[in-house]
Protein backbone atom coordinates (compact mmCIF):
# COMPACT_ATOMS: atom_id res chain seq x y z
CA UNK A 1 0.00 0.00 0.00
CA UNK A 2 1.20 3.51 -0.78
CA UNK A 3 2.89 5.13 2.37
CA UNK A 4 0.89 8.17 2.36
CA UNK A 5 -2.06 6.44 2.35
CA UNK A 6 -1.14 4.46 5.10
CA UNK A 7 0.03 7.40 6.92
CA UNK A 8 -3.28 9.31 5.81
CA UNK A 9 -5.19 6.28 7.77
CA UNK A 10 -2.84 7.43 10.99
CA UNK A 11 -3.68 11.14 10.98
CA UNK A 12 -7.33 9.86 10.71
CA UNK A 13 -7.04 7.60 13.50
CA UNK A 14 -5.70 10.29 15.66
CA UNK A 15 -7.98 12.70 14.91
CA UNK A 16 -10.94 10.10 15.56
CA UNK A 17 -9.33 9.21 19.04
CA UNK A 18 -9.25 12.32 20.14
CA UNK A 19 -12.39 13.44 18.81
CA UNK A 20 -13.40 10.17 20.67
CA UNK A 21 -11.51 11.34 23.60
CA UNK A 22 -10.07 7.96 23.66
CA UNK A 23 -7.33 7.70 25.83
CA UNK A 24 -6.07 4.08 25.30
CA UNK A 25 -6.50 4.53 21.76
CA UNK A 26 -3.82 7.94 22.00
CA UNK A 27 -1.48 6.13 24.43
CA UNK A 28 -1.64 3.33 21.34
CA UNK A 29 -0.55 5.95 18.74
CA UNK A 30 1.42 8.47 21.11
CA UNK A 31 4.83 8.09 21.27
CA UNK A 32 6.58 8.32 24.52
CA UNK A 33 9.13 10.91 23.37
CA UNK A 34 6.14 12.76 21.46
CA UNK A 35 6.53 16.66 22.21
CA UNK A 36 4.24 18.80 20.54
CA UNK A 37 4.03 23.07 20.82
CA UNK A 38 0.85 24.36 21.58
CA UNK A 39 -0.97 27.11 20.50
CA UNK A 40 -0.04 29.17 23.32
CA UNK A 41 3.64 28.32 22.85
CA UNK A 42 4.08 25.73 25.51
CA UNK A 43 5.63 22.17 24.98
CA UNK A 44 3.03 19.51 25.21
CA UNK A 45 4.31 15.97 25.71
CA UNK A 46 2.32 12.75 25.45
CA UNK A 47 0.93 13.02 29.35
CA UNK A 48 -0.27 16.03 28.99
CA UNK A 49 -2.35 14.63 26.08
CA UNK A 50 -3.88 12.04 27.79
CA UNK A 51 -4.20 13.82 30.94
CA UNK A 52 -6.92 16.13 29.27
CA UNK A 53 -8.47 13.72 27.35
CA UNK A 54 -9.91 11.86 30.47
CA UNK A 55 -13.28 12.03 31.46
CA UNK A 56 -14.90 15.44 31.97
CA UNK A 57 -11.38 17.42 30.26
CA UNK A 58 -11.61 18.03 26.81
CA UNK A 59 -14.88 17.30 24.46
CA UNK A 60 -14.41 18.13 20.84
CA UNK A 61 -17.40 18.78 18.93
CA UNK A 62 -15.79 19.72 15.73
CA UNK A 63 -12.39 18.83 14.23
CA UNK A 64 -12.06 19.64 10.60
CA UNK A 65 -8.71 19.47 8.59
CA UNK A 66 -8.72 21.37 4.71
CA UNK A 67 -5.77 21.66 2.56
CA UNK A 68 -4.15 18.67 4.12
CA UNK A 69 -0.71 17.33 2.51
CA UNK A 70 1.21 14.09 3.21
CA UNK A 71 4.77 13.65 2.53
CA UNK A 72 7.04 10.36 3.62
CA UNK A 73 10.82 10.36 4.08
CA UNK A 74 12.43 7.17 4.78
CA UNK A 75 11.18 6.69 8.82
CA UNK A 76 9.20 9.99 8.90
CA UNK A 77 6.12 10.79 7.62
CA UNK A 78 4.68 14.88 7.59
CA UNK A 79 1.01 15.74 7.66
CA UNK A 80 0.31 19.26 7.63
CA UNK A 81 -2.63 21.52 6.41
CA UNK A 82 -5.15 24.11 7.73
CA UNK A 83 -7.98 23.00 10.50
CA UNK A 84 -11.14 24.19 12.39
CA UNK A 85 -11.36 23.05 15.75
CA UNK A 86 -13.80 23.28 18.54
CA UNK A 87 -15.30 22.01 21.91
CA UNK A 88 -14.89 22.30 25.61
CA UNK A 89 -12.22 22.02 28.28
CA UNK A 90 -13.68 21.57 31.59
CA UNK A 91 -16.68 24.78 31.50
CA UNK A 92 -14.33 26.67 29.25
CA UNK A 93 -15.68 26.41 25.41
CA UNK A 94 -13.08 26.88 22.79
CA UNK A 95 -12.38 27.25 18.72
CA UNK A 96 -9.76 27.95 16.81
CA UNK A 97 -8.85 28.24 13.12
CA UNK A 98 -5.15 26.64 12.66
CA UNK A 99 -2.08 25.57 10.96
CA UNK A 100 -0.74 22.88 12.09
CA UNK A 101 1.89 19.95 11.17
CA UNK A 102 2.33 17.05 12.59
CA UNK A 103 5.51 13.98 12.43
CA UNK A 104 4.68 10.81 12.61
CA UNK A 105 7.53 8.32 12.80
CA UNK A 106 7.27 4.82 11.24
CA UNK A 107 7.73 2.04 13.74
CA UNK A 108 7.63 -1.70 13.10
CA UNK A 109 5.10 -0.41 10.15
CA UNK A 110 3.02 1.60 12.29
CA UNK A 111 3.43 5.47 12.12
CA UNK A 112 3.41 6.77 15.49
CA UNK A 113 2.53 10.43 16.56
CA UNK A 114 5.63 11.49 17.28
CA UNK A 115 6.08 15.84 17.30
CA UNK A 116 3.69 18.76 16.27
CA UNK A 117 3.34 22.49 15.62
CA UNK A 118 0.31 24.28 15.67
CA UNK A 119 -0.57 28.33 15.25
CA UNK A 120 -3.74 29.90 15.42
CA UNK A 121 -4.93 31.93 12.44
CA UNK A 122 -6.77 35.35 13.65
CA UNK A 123 -9.80 35.45 12.58
CA UNK A 124 -10.60 37.52 9.06
CA UNK A 125 -12.49 40.56 9.71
Amino acid sequence: MDKEIVLSNAFEALKKALQDSDVEKLDEIILDDYQGFTLNGTIERKQDILSSFKPGMVKITRYEVFDVQYEVFSEIGIVSGSGFIAGTFEEYSFQHQVLFMDLFKNIDGHWRYYKSQVTEIPPVS
